[in-house]
C-alpha cells in the first residue's frame, strides 16, 4: 500500500500544483489506513523507556540522548527487555546476554531491519536494498585481499600527496573532510580500478551520495511517518540524494557496460573475468553463477556506502585518539617502520602490526560510533530464554558492553595495549584481533550477519594510519584539546568540522614502494 502511494506521488511530482494536490489527496487515504492499522504500534508486555527526569518523552529521549536512554533503561529495568521509540517506530532493547542465543538464529533478518530505517522504496535509497554485495564481499573481495593490498597502498600514496601535500610548516586542516576524501579514493580504487577511480566527477558523486544518504535518512526519521511519502520530495537532503543517484547512473553506466562485455568474453573463453581487482567483473561472475539480475550501479554505490562512512569515522577517530594520547605515537610508528622496513606491504605484514591492531580495537571500544549492535527484524516466532516471545515483525537491538567492569578491567581507561595483552595469553592469539567477533566486542556486529567487509576495512584503515603517522606530524589546533562529537539517536560521531594541525615530516622507510618484498630502503 505504501509503495503504491509512493508511485502515485512520483508520477505527479513535476505536475502543476493543483494536480499534485489531487495526487496527495488520493495517496493520503491508503497511507492513513496504514498508519491507523498500527505502523507505530507498541510491543505488548514490554515497558517503554523515556528520560522523564530530563523532561523528554520516548521519541525525544531516543533522538536527543540515545546512548543515555539505552543505559538508563538497562539500569531501570534490571536486565529485562524494554522498548524505545525510534524515528521509524518502536524497537526492543535486548540486554547483552541474549546475543549468544540469537547470533545464529535463522528467523532473523538484517536487511529487513535496515530497510525501514533507511527507507528502501523511496527514490535514491535503492542501494540499501538486499543485493549480491554481501556475498560478493565474502566470496570475491575478501579472498583477493592479497591482490587488493597493493592497490590500496598505491592509491594511498597518490591520494595522500594530492590531499595533504608537502607543506613542512604547521597548518590547520579539516581532518574529517580530508580523511573522507582519502577513503573515497580507496573505495573507488576497489570498485573501479585505474584510471576511472581517480575521475574527479565520480569521486564527487560517490562521496556526496554517501553523505547525503545518511543525512537524508536522519532527516526523514524526524518527520512523522504519515508525512514522509509527501515531504521527502521537498526535503533538501532527499532532493540532493536523488540528484546524486541520477548522476551516478548517468556517469557510470557506460563504464559498467564495457566491463560487463569484457567479463562475459573472459567467462566464455573459460577464463577468470580479471586478474586484477575488478568489482564489476566479480559482480558479473557472481550474478552469472547464481542466475540473478543485478543493478551494477547500485552495487558500486552500496560498496561505497559500506566503506566510506564507517572507515572515515574509524580513521578520523583513531587519529584524534593518537593526538589525545601522544605517548602511543612513537610505538605505533616504530612498529610500522620495523615491519614495513624489513618485509614491505602485504596482507601478512599488516597482520603482524599487532600493536596497531590492538590500538584500533581499543579505540572502537572507547569511542564507539554506535551504542548498539545486532539490529534485527524477527521473521518467525522466537522464544527467549527468559520466556519472552518475539513475534514476527518485531525489531530489536542489542547494546554494546564496552564499559562493563566485569568484562574489561578499568573500562574508563584508554589502554592501547589492552587487546595485545589478551592475545598473548595461551590460546587467545586469534580471539582479540581487530576483526575478531565476540559478544563482548560487537564493533563489526555479531553472528550470522556480522560485517563481511571488516577484513577489507581493517586493511584499508591500517594502511591509511601508517601513512598518516609516518609522513606527517599532528597536534591539536590552538586552544582545542579534542574536537567535539555529534550525538544523534545512538550514534556518537566526530563533528564534520573537526580540525587538527599538521606538517610534513620525513618518513623513516619508503612507504611508497609496495608489494611484499624484503629489505625496503630506510631513508
Amino acid at each position: 500500500m505504501q509503495a503504491a502511494s509512493l508511485q502515485l506521488l512520483a508520477r505527479f511530482k513535476d505536475a502543476p500544483d493543483w494536480v499534485t494536490g489531487i495526487a496527495i489527496a488520493l495517496a493520503i487515504v491508503p497511507l492513513s489506513l496504514l498508519y491507523l492499522r498500527g505502523s507505530m504500534r507498541l510491543y505488548k508486555d514490554f515497558p517503554m523507556m523515556a528520560l522523564v527526569e530530563d523532561g523528554l518523552d520516548p521519541k525525544e529521549s531516543w533522538f536527543q540522548k540515545g546512548p543515555k536512554t539505552i543505559q538508563e533503561g538497562l539500569r531501570r529495568y534490571r536486565g529485562r527487555p524494554f522498548q524505545v521509540m525510534t524515528g521509524t517506530g518502536p524497537k526492543l532493547v535486548l540486554p547483552h546476554r541474549f546475543a549468544e542465543e540469537l547470533k545464529t538464529n535463522e528467523n532473523l533478518s538484517h536487511n529487513g531491519a535496515f530497510a525501514k530505517d533507511f527507507f528502501v522504496g523511496y527514490p535514491g535509497f535503492g542501494p540499501i536494498a538486499d543485493s549480491l554485495i554481501p556475498e560478493l564481499i565474502r566470496t570475491k573481495i575478501t579472498p583477493a585481499l592479497g591482490l587488493i593490498t597493493d592497490d590500496l597502498v598505491d592509491e594511498t600514496t597518490a591520494a595522500i600527496q594530492d590531499i595533504l601535500g608537502e607543506n613542512t610548516e604547521w597548518h590547520e586542516v579539516s581532518i574529517k573532510q580530508d580523511v573522507l576524501k582519502l577513503v573515497t579514493r580507496l573505495s573507488s580504487r576497489l570498485s573501479l580500478g585505474l584510471p576511472k577511480c581517480r575521475d574527479d566527477r565520480w569521486l564527487e558523486i560517490t562521496k556526496d551520495y554517501t553523505v547525503h544518504l545518511f543525512a537524508s535518512a536522519r532527516e526523514l526519521r524526524q518527520v512523522p511517518s504519515l508525512l514522509r511519502p509527501f515531504v521527502h520530495w521537498f526535503l533538501p537532503e532527499s532532493t540532493r540524494l536523488r540528484r546524486d543517484y541520477q548522476d551516478a547512473q548517468t556517469f557510470i553506466t557506460p563504464e559498467v557496460e564495457l566491463r560487463k562485455v569484457r567479463a562475459r568474453k573472459a567467462l566464455e573463453a573459460g577464463e577468470k573475468a580479471s586478474k586484477t581487482a575488478d568489482v564489476i567483473g566479480w559482480m558479473y561472475e557472481l550474478a552469472t553463477e547464481k542466475g540473478q539480475k543485478v543493478n551494477y550501479v547500485d552495487g558500486l554505490l552500496e560498496i561505497g556506502l559500506a566503506s566510506i562512512h564507517t572507515s572515515t569515522e574509524a580513521i578520523t577517530s583513531a587519529l584524534l585518539s593518537i593526538v589525545a594520547h601522544p605517548e602511543i605515537l612513537q610505538p605505533l610508528r616504530d612498529e610500522v617502520i620495523s615491519i614495513i622496513g624489513s618485509e614491505g606491504w602485504s596482507r601478512q605484514t599488516l597482520y603482524k602490526m599487532r600493536l596497531m591492531d590492538s590500538f584500533l580495537k581499543e579505540n572502537q571500544r572507547c569511542h564507539p560510533p554506535n551504542a548498539i549492535s545486532m539490529n534485527r527484524l524477527v521473521t518467525k516466532d522466537i522464544k527467549l530464554s527468559d520466556g519472552s516471545l518475539l513475534k514476527p515483525g518485531t525489531r530489536f537491538i542489542i547494546p554494546n558492553v564496552y564499559t562493563d567492569p566485569e568484562i574489561y578491567a578499568n573500562p574508563e581507561e584508554f589502554d592501547p595495549y589492552r587487546f595485545l595483552r589478551k592475545r598473548e595469553k595461551p590460546g587467545q592469539t586469534n580471539s582479540w584481533q581487530h576483526v575478531s567477533l565476540s559478544s563482548s566486542h560487537m564493533a563489526f556486529g555479531y553472528g550470522n550477519h556480522a560485517c563481511p567487509g571488516r577484513f577489507f576495512a581493517s586493511t584499508e584503515i591500517k594502511i591509511a594510519i601508517a601513512y598518516l603517522l609516518l609522513k606527517y606530524d599532528w597536534i591539536p589546533t590552538t586552544g582545542d584539546e579534542q574536537p567535539g562529537t555529534l550525538v544523534f539517536e545512538t550514534n556518537t560521531l566526530v563533528r564534520p568540522t573537526a580540525k587538527l594541525m599538521v606538517k610534513r615530516r620525513k618518513e623513516e622507510v619508503a612507504l611508497d614502494c609496495y608489494g611484499a618484498r624484503q629489505g625496503f630502503e630506510h631513508i
